[in-house]
């Protein structure tokens, strides 16, 4: 079932070029029929036919061939979407690490998608870093960590260093279904590899889960949810069961306890949330609650507010999670939503969201029920109503049927158009 699954993958890259020119060809001569302009003009990507062994190989190996405990073959299934849950519609058990396969997939299909290297504005990258990465922290290439992305330089050197060299990479983009922190080895004895580090590869640019805020390379793009809709009206149907369910406590929180940090947020934070009547604690030790959303939908679509403290890093994928489900996020660091998602979050935070500095809390015992007891009933509905409005802004749809999305912007729709408009700026300085 694995290699037929991923013959009909190759299939599809192989054949797919052909069709989405065809299909730039049609959606412009529609356009140009109807008015005077090319709805392509300006926004056109090529697609570099990077050899397999940069992608699509990479998941003949899902069975403990990158690490020898790492099994992801049920997770790239369903176009990297992972396995289907059977209750809610259209949700998976997503697991982040895949929007590689997914951002590949759909790029593919992409309606401005050029076979013209000379006719596009920018240049996707289909390497499946965040999956190969696997291998050099955990596997056979662990000693050669400094070296991720060096094969990627010399077969672009080689291979399209015309382009390559054109603009030093700097309309080039890349997808890592990881933070960027696990690209940015600081020294021998720290973690991650050097991926972000390569000279080579100094101006291309990374979308990654979570940014280093002050890496003007780097641009961050949300973490997969588990829903993946198939039409705008499955869309429709989801944000109004959102919309008119019955909020049953105030606040709540999913995690997992750490115990060897007693005093930081995490554990003050759960601390308080099962001293509370108006909060629900999910507890996740032992399991990873993300790929569930049987565990999830409970927990958040029935609160107003969802807490959203850092992890291991600024952000979380419960972030996302949580907003799908209409829950208005309280952060209590900038770093977890602010200086991150700027492509598909709003200017204005407080438009949609709550934040508490995590040092009121840690420091001077500040009760976040207090805090989110001030908000007046039409400000949360108000709150709410623009979190649900957002909800496109976060999915990446189930491309199945892109004829229906038309005129829907989801997660990777607003991601290549701040590609395409980042590059317009730097090129116009």
């Amino acid at each position: 079932m694995l290699i037929l699954a991923l013959r009909a993958f190759i299939h599809f890259e192989s054949r797919s070029p052909h069709q989405a020119q065809e299909s730039s060809s049609s959606s412009s001569s529609s356009s140009a029929s109807s008015s005077t302009g090319d709805v392509c003009e300006g926004r056109r990507v090529f697609v570099h036919e990077l050899p397999t062994s940069f992608n699509t190989d990479l998941l003949q190996r899902c069975n403990k061939g990158l690490a020898d405990w790492i099994d992801f073959c049920d997770h790239w299934v369903n176009d990297g979407f992972g396995q289907r849950v059977d209750n809610p519609e259209h949700w998976y058990a997503t697991n982040n690490y895949l929007l590689e396969v997914m951002f590949h997939r759909r790029i593919v299909t992409y309606p401005c998608r050029t076979l013209n290297p000379w006719k596009a504005q920018i240049f996707f990258l289909p390497y499946y870093g965040g999956l190969e990465a696997l291998e050099y922290l955990y596997g056979e290439k662990k000693h050669l960590r400094n070296s991720q992305g060096l094969d990627l330089v010399h077969w672009l050197e080689h291979n399209a260093a015309e382009i390559w060299s054109r603009h030093g990479g700097a309309d080039h983009f890349m997808v890592l279904g990881r933070t960027a922190w696990d690209f940015f080895r600081q020294n021998e004895t720290s973690w991650g590899t050097r991926l972000l580090q390569q000279v080579e590869l100094a101006h291309v640019h990374a979308l990654v889960l979570e940014k280093m805020p002050w890496e003007p390379m780097q641009e961050a793009v949300p973490y997969p949810t588990s829903f993946h809709p198939p039409s705008l009206s499955a869309l429709q149907d989801w944000m109004q069961q959102v919309r008119s369910s019955n909020r049953t406590v105030l606040f709540s929180f999913v995690g997992a306890p750490r115990p060897g940090k007693p005093g930081d947020i995490r554990s003050q934070l759960i601390e308080q949330c099962m001293k509370s009547t108006k909060c629900k604690f999910t507890d996740c030790t032992g399991m990873s609650c993300g790929r569930y959303p049987q565990v999830l939908l409970p927990a958040f679509i029935h609160a107003d507010f969802c807490l959203q403290p850092q992890g291991d890093t600024p952000t979380r994928k419960s972030t996302f999670d949580s907003m799908i489900a209409g829950c208005i996020p309280v952060f209590f660091h900038p770093d977890s939503a602010y200086t991150q998602y700027k492509w598909h979050l709003p200017e204005d935070p407080k438009a949609y969201s709550v934040l508490i500095d995590e040092k009121q809390i840690q420091q001077d015992g500040l009760k976040v029920e207090d805090v989110l007891l001030k908000f007046k009933q039409d400000e949360i509905i108000a709150l709410r109503e623009r979190v649900i409005s957002l909800i496109p802004n976060f999915l990446y749809m189930n491309f199945s049927s892109p004829g229906e999305l038309t005129g829907t912007f989801d997660a990777f729709d607003l991601s290549v158009n701040g590609m395409l408009k980042k590059v317009k700026s730097w090129k116009s300085q």
